[in-house]
């Protein structure tokens, strides 16, 4: 991935209050959803690091909501948009 540009952000935090940073990578709206993916920002320089979908679920004046999509035949569909529009990243669903 090039560095040669502004990188997106987001912090999520656990259940147990332990805050982790993503990077974006690519965005996609699938009906009225918007779908993130991203890889935790500390394995950015590594080769083959695993991606994450989130799912955008609400925006506020706090900000935004996103959730891990875990329902099999969304993350399908939605990988299958991500997977179309590849670019400097390449998917591969295990």
């Amino acid at each position: 991935m090039s560095d040669d540009f502004e990188q997106e952000v987001v912090s999520m935090e656990d259940e147990n209050g332990i805050e982790t940073e993503f990077i974006i990578i690519d965005n996609v709206m699938s009906g009225a959803n918007r779908y993130l993916l991203v890889m935790e920002s500390s394995l950015l320089d590594e080769e083959e690091a695993d991606a994450i979908i989130l799912k955008e679920i609400a925006i506020n004046a706090e900000g935004v909501t996103y959730e891990w999509v875990e329902e099999d035949a969304e993350f399908e569909r939605v990988s299958a948009l991500f997977a179309r529009r590849e670019g400097e990243y390449t998917i591969k669903i295990d």
